[in-house]
Formats: C-alpha cells, structure tokens, sequence
C-alpha cells in the first residue's frame, strides 16, 4: 500500500524508498478520530495543511518519521512538531541538549513555532501561541498578557495553552461527528428541529403539512410496523441477498425523528444534504430513511386512498353536481418535471409535446366531495392520456351505470361503454359557434370539474413535486406521489369525506 506524508508541503512517498531523502524513513498513521479525537486534532494542526481537516483522516493518513522530535512518537513526544513557514519540508532531528550551570537555567531547543519543547508538555506543544492569541482571547484575559509572563514561569503559558486547544476543540470541531460516537452535536441539533416542529399546531402544520394531532395519531398508527420493518439498502438484484440480508447498523434516530425527517422533505422539500446537517446524520442515512418510510406509509395507508361506493358518492355530494347525479369520478392527467436522461431513447419516450420537458405522468381521480380516490403508477411523459387510462388499472374500478366526468382530450368512451359507464365531457365547437344548450352544459362541466384541478393543485404544493425530480429517484416515484396524495386527503377540510368513505355510510345517517 502506499504511504504518503501528510505534514505540510514534505514529498515523502513509500514507493520512492530508493531515494536519497527516504532513507531510513518510516511513516506513522494518524489517530483516528472515532476514538481518539483530541490526538487527532493536535496531529492535524501539526500538519498544517490547507483543507485538511479531521474528515480527511482515514486509513491512508500518515505522518513520517522525519517530523518527529525522535523519529517516531515516544512517550515524551508523541505528537509531529507543527509544520510553518519555515520548517516546511526540513527534517527535523532530535534537539541536542547541554547541561544547565548552577548558576544557569537550562538551555532549550525552540521550534519553528516558539514553544519551548523541554517545558510545555504535550499536546499542547505544538499549538502556535499567536494562533492561540486569536482563539482563546477570553482566557489571556484571565492570566495576563504573554508579555508579562515570567521568563521562567512555564505553568501560566501550559494553563493558556490547554485552554485554547479545548477552546478550538468545543468552536471548531463540535458538530463534526455523531452523538453516537462522540460529542452528541448530533443529539443537540436534533433536539432543537424537534423542539422547532412540535413547538405547536402552527409550526407543525408548516413543517409536516399535518396538525399536531394528526401527526400524532399517524405515528401511534405506524409505529408498530416501524418498529419492525426492513430499512432500504438499495436495489437488490439477486434472491440470495432477500434471503440473508446483512445486518443493519443500530439506529441513530428515533421512529419519531425518522419520522418528521420524511415529513420536512415531502412538504418542505429539503434536499438530503440538508436534512443530514439538521438532525447530524450523514446524506446516505437521510436518503435510507426517506425510502423506507414512504414505502411503509404507502403500503400502510394506501387505504386512505380508496375508491368509494355510490352510496359513498351520493353522501353529501356538493351543490354544483346537481345536474350530474350519476358522477362516480373526475380524472385528469398531471406531470411532473423529471431530470433528463442520457439516452437518446428515454430522452424521447420521456419528452412531453404539452410540456416541452422530460416529465413523468399519472391519472388523478376524485370524489365529488374533492378527496383523491384513484392515483395511478407514473408513466413516461410521452403517452396519451387514453392510453393510461386503459393501462393503469383504472376501468377495473367501474360498475355498470357510471358516469365519469373529464377533460376533452380524454376520448375514452369506447373504453367506458365495455364497463357499461358513460362518458362527460364537454362538447366540442366542430368549427362553428356553439348553441345555448352546449354553452350552458360546458360551463356547469368546468364548474363541476375544477374540483380536480384544486385537487390536482394541493397535491403540487409539496415541494418535492415542484421541481425536477432526479433520477436516481425513479424507483420511489410512485411511493412518494401516492403518499402525497395520502397526505392531501388528512386535510382538515376533507377528513369527514374520509371518514364516510373508510366506514359505513349508516353510521353518519
């Protein structure tokens, strides 16, 4: 394996063993920070090095030998001297000592960085006391200016030092790393989203897109299949990894924070490089997260989403359906904006004429009552809105004596006619002016109809459909859409549309 020096500008490099300047030369790994943090930011200081910082520290960092006062770590000197202007790329040999007169004090070997090795201990050794100056400002205060020391009066300068390494320790370094491992940064700032959501019905209306209640009798309703349920690891290929699945790591947050963090992306649309900074994970994490739990809220939901009776229908239907008794449903197509692909292939079966983009399609349909009771697979933006229709499963859920309300560009009444449904659209002007009769049947259509527009709309609010969509996606758009739709239906203004849809009608009588 090879081994390069990462202390300041040093070229040394194991595969150049037969040089000149690598003879006799070893390199020592640098402590990791998972267990041995404070080694590892005095290690890195020493380096000093630009953007090297403790997250660049992995199994390929190393220090050689010839940055250390012995040529390697001993007991009295386990840290690399720190790299400056001017020792940069010197090797370092260890100080000649002499002997102190008794009418002499000790003679000591200063650094590049004007710590005296022979007095201060390590590993606050190597810290450069301007550098200090700069950090630990509040704790010079306290013990007096550097000017004023003693010449001889090493214990202020070690107390200074100390406390400016925990200083830049606690400023720099604090929210590095999980709560898990270390410093419970992570543990803090997820604290503080918690506190911030469930502050009150208000902001967790904002966050969520639900009230405090309903999140709660959500979650009391999940967590049980939570608790048990297989995180996503990606796509698996083959039965044998079904079969044997590897065993997770333990969990880092709770069900109620895993949770809200699904909830802030599909409103919110946070990306999952923020949502790690905000609850300390790391984006992988988020993105595994965010998978599993719209996978389980679409399969332990989807009853949310449920095609009604007609005496369901008939229940309280709105004023503006009058003149259409019969109506079961009103559907529509939607699109949403997806990433552009790079085959010429895709990129054509995914461009929509309508829309002049890639964009992925679904069918829509909804009660009267205005909650969503059909959402179908998404397909490629180039398909006709006919052809989802048959291929979406949609003309399963008809019963003879249906009447469907849709757009004019919906020419499905062929389709209808084999379920015994009818089809409503409004009628088209063939090139002349339209009558009285299908002037006044057009306008009661489109007042009926902007039902699914509005609905249609509540569902475009979530941010995540707002932009476009990536494809590394593509396998959790269906999940994600429907558990939108799941989310527009727990609206406040349509929970009793909810309620006389999943029970028996009887009961509200």
């Amino acid at each position: 394996m090879v081994k390069r020096c990462a202390w300041g500008t040093c070229n040394s490099d194991s595969r150049y063993k037969d040089k000149e300047y690598m003879r006799d030369v070893t390199f020592w790994p640098i402590p990791k920070p998972k267990t041995r943090l404070r080694e590892t930011l005095v290690w890195v200081k020493a380096c000093n090095r630009k953007n090297f910082t403790v997250k660049n520290v992995n199994k390929h960092a190393y220090v050689c030998s010839k940055h250390f006062v012995e040529g390697q770590p001993t007991e009295k000197y386990p840290y690399p001297v720190i790299a400056g202007s001017s020792s940069q790329g010197k090797p370092l040999r260890k100080p000649p000592t002499k002997k102190a007169n008794n009418h002499e004090t000790p003679t000591t070997t200063k650094l590049s960085c004007d710590v005296d090795i022979e007095t201060v201990p390590t590993p606050a050794a190597f810290i450069v006391i301007d550098d200090v100056e700069d950090i630990a400002t509040d704790s010079f205060d306290d013990i007096g200016k550097s000017d004023h020391l003693p010449e001889h009066g090493y214990s202020s300068k070690k107390v200074m030092v100390d406390q400016a390494v925990q200083t830049t320790i606690n400023k720099e370094h604090l929210c590095d790393y999980d709560d898990d491992n270390l410093m419970n940064g992570g543990s803090m700032r997820r604290q503080f989203i918690l506190k911030d959501v469930m502050k009150d019905d208000n902001s967790c209306k904002f966050y969520t897109g639900l009230s405090l209640a309903m999140f709660g009798f959500l979650f009391v309703f999940l967590s049980k299949s939570a608790k048990s349920m297989t995180y996503w690891r990606g796509s698996e290929t083959s039965n044998e990894r079904k079969q044997t699945p590897r065993k997770g790591p333990k969990r880092i947050l709770t069900l109620n924070e895993e949770m809200i963090l699904m909830l802030l992306r599909l409103p919110r649309g946070y990306d999952t490089i923020s949502l790690g900074n905000m609850f300390g994970i790391s984006d992988t994490l988020v993105s595994r997260i965010f998978v599993t739990w719209t996978s389980l809220v679409s399969k332990e939901l989807g009853f949310l989403i449920r095609w009604p009776s007609r005496e369901q229908v008939r229940f309280k239907r709105p004023a503006c359906f009058k003149h259409f008794p019969k109506t079961r449903c009103i559907i529509d197509c939607t699109e949403f904006f997806v990433q552009k692909p790079s085959l010429p292939s895709s990129q054509r079966i995914t461009y929509s004429s309508y829309k002049h983009h890639n964009t992925f399609k679904c069918l829509a349909g909804i009660t009267p009552r205005g909650s969503f009771s059909f959402i179908s697979n998404l397909f490629t933006g180039s398909i006709s809105d006919k052809k989802i229709v048959e291929q979406s499963g949609f003309l399963e859920n008809l019963e003879y004596g249906d009447d469907i309300m849709a757009d004019r560009g919906f020419l499905i009444r062929g389709e209808l006619a084999l379920k015994g449904a009818t089809l409503n659209i409004p009628p088209f002007a063939m090139g002349k002016q339209m009558c009285s009769a299908a002037t006044t049947k057009t306008r009661r259509i489109a007042h009926a109809r902007i039902h699914v527009e509005r609905a249609i709309g509540r569902l475009k609010n979530f941010a995540i459909l707002q932009g476009t969509l990536p494809l590394r996606m593509k396998t959790q758009f269906d999940n994600v859409v429907k558990v939108c739709g799941i989310l527009c239906n727990l609206d406040k203004n349509l929970l009793n549309e909810l309620m006389s849809i999943i029970c028996n009608t009887q009961m509200f009588l």
